[in-house]
């Protein structure tokens, strides 16, 4: 958890959890991963989604109600590049976290909340034999979760990829809780190692004050690396080494990329049940 001053939050209501992310959510799939990973997709006319604000994390004892904040962040498109993966994002991904207030240090502290996403079907090709049948990859949190002091809105987000087909099984993963995908997201402009060139974002717009404030923003990173892939087909080292082939995996840092076009409400925990 991140605590954030008084000063600092006024600046923080502007920003996203997600990016998330989070996440690297799509339907396509190229069979190979450019030696540069190319300009981020750029914002289509995303119809603004709906907001419930049901996933608020339950704030801790020492948080007041009075001045901490829900934010709920719907990425509605984007881009996400992982290896030999080039995927459109073409369903949601849902994120919740609060900036809870501190009275007694009048300090504020990120708690995540949740994420939700659907697993979106690989393309043929990015997966061939020995795995004959449709793979499905699906995003999830991977315990980091942090708001960095910081021009661009900055995110840092931890994600794994659970791939999924009858002969991977459930636990195949690219990265986990214990190594996870790691995103510095801004809505600035990345500094990637070369020879991989910079990419921008875009900075949080407000598009709605009334019932409660909407944001647009787009966040992005190509400075991450991606590991490989572990617990495919119950851990068959030979399986692993497979699908890291395919996929890819182990990438080192600017091999790959990460575009978020999203939604940002905010709600104050005093209007939430």
């Amino acid at each position: 958890m991140k605590k954030i001053s008084q000063a600092g939050w006024a600046a923080r209501t502007l920003v996203p959890a997600a990016g998330v992310a989070l996440a690297l959510t799509g339907a396509t799939a190229a069979q190979a991963a450019p030696a540069k990973p190319a300009a981020p997709v750029q914002r289509a006319a995303d119809p603004v989604p709906a907001f419930d604000f049901k996933d608020c994390p339950t704030l801790p004892t020492k948080y007041a109600r009075l001045g901490s904040t829900c934010f709920e962040v719907v990425v509605t498109s984007g881009q996400f590049k992982l290896g030999k993966f080039d995927q459109q994002l073409t369903s949601p991904v849902r994120m919740t976290f609060a900036n809870a207030l501190d009275p007694e240090t009048d300090t504020y502290t990120a708690i995540f909340g949740k994420m939700h996403s659907e697993k979106m079907v690989v393309r043929p090709g990015i997966f061939g034999d020995p795995i004959l049948t449709a793979v499905y990859a699906k995003p999830e949190y991977a315990g980091v979760f942090d708001q960095p002091t910081g021009l661009g809105f900055p995110i840092k987000l931890g994600l794994q990829i659970r791939l999924t087909n009858p002969f991977l099984g459930g636990a195949c993963l690219i990265g986990s809780s214990t190594n996870p995908i790691v995103l510095n997201l801004t809505t600035g402009t990345t500094a990637p190692p070369a020879p991989t060139p910079p990419i921008t974002g875009k900075t949080p717009t407000i598009i709605q004050r009334d019932p409660f404030v909407i944001r647009s923003a787009t966040h992005v990173d190509n400075t991450f690396a991606v590991p490989g892939a572990k617990g495919c087909a119950l851990n068959v080292g030979l399986v692993n080494h497979i699908v890291n082939g395919q996929a890819g995996v182990p990438a080192a840092a600017g091999q790959s990329q990460m575009v978020f076009n999203e939604y940002i409400g905010q709600m104050p925990y005093t209007r939430l049940p």
